[in-house]
């Protein structure tokens, strides 16, 4: 039967009305979609431009960027970016890294977070090997010394269980420039030695010459002055003494 058209819209609602999108909307959303992918995946504006590097103790943060840099991170899209592949990375290459966190900040820059094993160097007197712990303490001889500094003592003082030998800042001093030398700069030490007093250190390279560090000036100093001198192209045959200028 035929039901008045009021009714039939109070009974079964009204009609659906029929949707449609233009095709000039179309293209704007499209557009606009494109130029948002453009502009957060492949405009320079979200590339990497610097890095900064945090918590470090004993690595150079130079030396972190140096490396990174090497490895054309600056090149990256920050969204892109794989930051567990760049903390793996980082981890694996600095035996001494406990934990990296890597943090994007946006627009362009990326926060490295480092967290370091304790530093220790391997006092060498007398034929014998001894650990030393971060305070320059002596925990007593061992035999294993992979993977850390030794510092031979000339004069074969002896030394007992407990007997604190050298600074905090000593310690930490012989880490910065055992990493550095070997990670930036390709040098492979032989080892380290100290005469009369701790405040001149020698780091003797395996190509046959020595690097006279003078403890008491930051060691990045003294480490950049060294890395202009191979930029330069020089040739070290015998020695160099970083704490001289010229």
């Amino acid at each position: 039967k035929n039901i008045p058209k009021r009714y039939a819209t109070a009974l079964f609602g009204r009609p659906m009305q029929g949707f449609h999108i233009s095709l000039a909307h179309i293209v704007s959303v499209v557009f606009v979609i494109t130029l948002l992918a453009y502009v957060l995946f492949f405009s320079p504006f979200f590339h990497v431009r610097r890095i900064v590097v945090v918590n470090n103790k004993i690595l150079l943060a130079d030396d972190i960027t140096h490396f990174l840099r090497d490895r054309n991170i600056e090149s990256k899209n920050i969204f892109l970016l794989n930051t567990k592949q760049v903390a793996d990375v980082l981890q694996k290459y600095y035996p001494r890294v406990e934990s990296v966190r890597v943090y994007r900040v946006l627009p362009g820059k990326i926060k490295i977070k480092i967290q370091e094993k304790p530093s220790s160097v391997v006092w060498r007197t007398q034929g014998v090997n001894y650990l030393l712990d971060t305070d320059g303490y002596v925990i007593g001889s061992i035999e294993d010394t992979t993977g850390m500094p030794i510092v031979a003592d000339t004069a074969d003082l002896p030394i007992h269980t407990g007997d604190r030998l050298v600074t905090k800042s000593f310690i930490e001093f012989v880490n910065t420039v055992d990493a550095s030398l070997e990670k930036r700069l390709g040098l492979g030490v032989v080892g380290y030695s100290v005469a009369q007093t701790t405040f001149e250190l020698k780091s003797h390279i395996n190509s046959g010459f020595y690097i006279l560090f003078d403890t008491t000036i930051d060691p990045q100093h003294q480490l950049e002055k060294l890395s202009k001198v191979y930029e330069a192209g020089e040739i070290i045959r015998e020695y160099v003494i970083l704490s001289i200028d010229g």
